[in-house]
């Protein structure tokens, strides 16, 4: 007798234990491998073909395109039994509806005893073997778990009357059941084992990933409240959560915008730092180490974990080979790792705030000349940001010492100091001799750390830079080394430090193409003393939280993997296991997602600038006043030959000819048409209005132009443009789709109109700020008659947006950040201000 089963293959474990007593034949495969090796499919079916039971459990993989119709045709002459996440699944089936439902009965309920019982079952029932079995037994759907323990515990309480936590701090562990009934927790018990040696008590508990009223089991975040919370206090300090789902997920709201909000508002209750590590469903150990990424767990395992909020992808388990099938496997120094992790981050909300120990970075463009480029950052100016975040630190009662009163301040410091990487015009010298060294590091210091490396990083390392600290290559001499010593170059305020990124792939300060040699391969790894000043800051100078500020630096941009990063790969080396916050511009998530993902950041999206519009100016104001003078004129041909003249010479003057693609015979209303489109490109184009400061909200007409620039388009919900339009008998759609042509009741260009326009919802705007909604009809010149309702929406948009630039987090996110208590001021900190509304925390 022969039994086929394809299933995903977290369920193969379980089925190869529970059918080794039964005696036939049985045929295990994976619908992943049958997606990732097609190849086996031909075998698959032809085992099915073969079997007297085919077994299956479905998903929505695209392999099932191909196998479904095959299925169908077997199935008149071999029982199915078709189970699935989706009960429409089973219509595949062929035995009885019954038989299904109690098969679909032994399976969730899980454990090697149920699915041994449901063969049986499916034996008697459909091959008419003459077995005996015991029905479906219900198993918990949560519960607290220990691998130490005897049993699973069905309250918080048992629990912690068997377990006696001490007072060191505690972890919240959540896991699958899935994982406990079929004992596939190996993962889960090496993570506690290592939390547990790193100094934390551990709360593991199990639960079903979704609330299912007709099983009843509970959300996720249910349980959480009950097991994690205390009196709607967290007895927890920090929480690792395993299982993909959204907390407060649903089983019949899987896949619906906004599912993941119950669990965000938990999230605020419990309001400490929530990690999500990946556990492989598709790669194998083999497969992950020698691979670059995990392209296919990102969307479950990475992608979804980040709409919720939890930070710190970091790999903990694939498949390794046991026999036929592949079972989870524990990586035990990426356990270690997070482990680590997470108690830095408890440390962190746990020191006085008058000890607390916090390093910034500049970023500098490596390729451009470090003396012109420190504190790159994109929309943001980052040297005044730091200036007064460091204010705002001492208010807050951290220790620094003359911290900066401005960012000239800052800046001025840093470079007579020349406290950077030497480069084009700094040699090393200059550097110790202006007091830019922040720390030396003897070749004795810097080899304690090195040796621990892997040989494949350490031989990388040396092939590229030489031997520690630092060897002459090719004629170029070692980076940043002095008297022998590797430079750490910053700027030391006490408990502070403010330093410029080290220098990711140059040597010496010659700039000639050979030295840069990360031009020429960005694989190349970084130098000795890019990865000894991240050393001396995590461990030297025991910075408690680093703050990468600006967009964006090339911490993330090291080479390794692109997400599941291994201990070879240079960012997971370099951030080691120092809190990681990163001031990040909102309107960059993919590069945002790259360092969370790679360097572990925990992202305070910044404001961004105020966003004017460009008008027009010098030479393009002269086009304009002709352009307006022919439109009065143009039926009097003389004129009209005259202002052809006068154009011409002022489109040339103004330099729009070659944008408009002149020609000596273009006729004049040609002319005209273009440089009406021309002018309406440069009057419409938004501009940035200054760098934002993080922390500095924009006040007067700053705010006013802000706002607009958010709602000035029909995507943030209220058609504030539009309805402006409207008033004046306009198409907001004609006037966008052909700025350069002439409406004929005003006399004027579309592009020129759409410039009014916007003055005209600035004006509305400040009317809304100031609380004078009266003077409608008097500011605007416009009739407002059958309008009320949209422009009330509008005046509540305004009002809303007020209402969030007042009580912008953003320093207050960072400081919670460093606190540790900072889900909720991340959540909401500058929501709808960004021009998107998003959120990449």
């Amino acid at each position: 007798m022969k039994i086929t089963c394809i299933v995903g293959k977290s369920y193969l474990p379980i089925i190869a234990k529970a059918t080794k007593r039964l005696g036939f034949e049985l045929a295990l495969y994976s619908t992943q491998r049958l997606d990732d090796q097609p190849g086996r499919l031909e075998d698959a079916l032809k085992s099915c073909e073969e079997s007297d039971l085919i077994f299956i459990h479905r998903g929505g993989d695209a392999i099932w395109d191909e196998i479904d119709p095959q299925l169908k045709d077997m199935g008149e002459r071999i029982p199915i039994v078709c189970l699935g996440y989706d009960p429409s699944y089973w219509l595949l089936s062929t035995a009885p509806a019954q038989v299904v439902v109690t098969a679909n009965a032994y399976l969730t309920y899980g454990g090697e005893g149920n699915v041994f019982n449901m063969f049986l079952y499916l034996c008697k029932e459909l091959l008419y073997v003459d077995n005996a079995f015991d029905p479906p037994r219900p198993l918990p759907w949560e519960g607290a778990y220990h691998p130490r323990a005897p049993r699973a515990f069905e309250s918080i309480g048992q629990y912690l009357e068997w377990y006696k936590p001490d007072e060191r701090p505690t972890v919240g562990l959540l896991f699958s059941r899935f994982s406990w009934a079929n004992d596939l927790v190996d993962v889960e018990d090496d993570l506690i084992r290592e939390l547990e040696e790193q100094g934390m008590n551990v709360i593991p508990v199990f639960c079903y990933s979704v609330r299912d009223v007709e099983l009843g089991t509970r959300s996720m975040a249910e349980v959480v409240s009950d097991y994690f919370l205390e009196d709607d206090k967290p007895r927890i300090d920090a929480m690792v959560k395993t299982v993909p789902f959204f907390l407060g997920q649903d089983v019949k709201s899987i896949g619906e915008a906004k599912s993941n909000q119950t669990g965000i508002s938990l999230l605020k209750r419990l309001n400490v730092p929530v990690f999500e590590p990946i556990l492989s469903y598709h790669m194998s150990l083999e497969e992950w180490e020698t691979g670059i990424g995990l392209s296919n767990d990102i969307g479950w395992s990475v992608a979804m974990p980040e709409f919720e909020g939890m930070i710190e992808p970091i790999i903990i388990g694939a498949g390794s080979s046991r026999g036929e099938y592949e079972e989870r496997t524990p990586i035990p120094d990426r356990c270690e790792k997070l482990a680590g992790r997470v108690r830095k981050w408890i440390a962190l909300a746990k020191k006085p705030v008058y000890e607390r120990k916090v390093a910034f970075i500049f970023h500098n463009n490596p390729c451009a000349s470090v003396e012109a480029a420190v504190g790159g950052g994109a929309h943001l100016d980052t040297i005044e940001s730091v200036a007064l975040i460091m204010k705002r630190m001492v208010d807050a009662g951290y220790s620094l010492e003359e911290n900066p009163e401005t960012g000239k301040e800052l800046i001025d410091t840093i470079m007579e100091r020349k406290a950077i990487s030497e480069f084009r015009w700094t040699p090393i010298e200059e550097i110790v001799a202006k007091g830019g060294v922040l720390a030396y590091q003897t070749k004795e210091e810097y080899e304690s750390w090195f040796v621990n490396l892997t040989p494949q990083v350490k031989d990388r390392v040396c092939e590229a830079w030489g031997n520690p600290p630092g060897e002459e290559k090719d004629g170029i001499p070692a980076a940043m080394v002095y008297d022998g010593k590797i430079v750490v170059t910053g700027v030391d305020y006490g408990n502070s430090v403010v330093a410029v990124q080290p220098k990711r792939g140059c040597a010496g300060t010659r700039c000639d193409g050979q030295v840069c040699k990360i031009l020429h391969d960005p694989d190349v790894p970084p130098t000795h003393q890019y990865m000894a000043t991240y050393r001396y800051l995590e461990e030297t100078f025991g910075a408690d939280v680093l703050i990468h500020v600006g967009t964006h630096g090339n911490l993330e941009f090291l080479p390794g993997k692109g997400v599941g990063l291994s201990r070879n790969c240079y960012p997971d080396i370099c951030i080691g296991t120092i809190p990681h916050l990163y001031i990040y511009n909102a309107d960059n998530p993919p590069e945002g997602t790259i360092a969370k993902r790679r360097s572990y950041a925990v992202l305070v999206d910044h404001m961004q600038t105020v966003m004017t519009q460009g008008g027009l100016y010098d030479e393009l104001l002269e086009v304009d006043r002709l352009l307006g003078e022919y439109e009065t004129a143009k039926h009097d041909h003389g004129r009209s030959h005259e202002l052809r003249h006068l154009l011409v010479d002022a489109i040339k003057a103004s330099n729009l000819d070659k944008g408009m693609k002149l020609a000596e015979d273009m006729p004049l209303e040609e002319i005209v048409t273009r440089a009406h489109n021309e002018l309406s490109r440069v009057r419409n184009t938004q501009i940035d209005s200054g760098m934002h400061i993080f922390g500095r909200l924009p006040e007067g007409e700053r705010r006013v132009e802000f706002i607009n620039s958010v709602m000035r388009f029909e995507g943030s919900g209220v058609p504030l443009r539009g309805t402006v339009a409207d008033m004046m008998g306009l198409s907001m759609e004609e006037l966008l789709a052909d700025q350069g042509a002439v409406n004929e009741r005003y006399g004027r260009s579309h592009g020129q109109l759409l410039e009014t326009i916007d003055g005209l919802c600035k004006r509305l705007i400040k009317i809304y700020l100031e609380g004078d909604g009266a003077r409608l009809d008097e500011v605007l010149g416009l009739s407002v008659s059958g309008y009320e309702l949209r422009l009330e929406a509008i005046r509540e948009k305004v009002l809303d947006l007020q209402a969030r630039i007042e009580a912008s987090l953003e320093i207050e996110a960072l400081l919670n950040g460093m606190d540790g208590g900072y889900v909720e001021a991340l959540q909401e900190a500058h929501q709808d201000l960004s021009g998107g509304g998003r959120s990449t925390t």
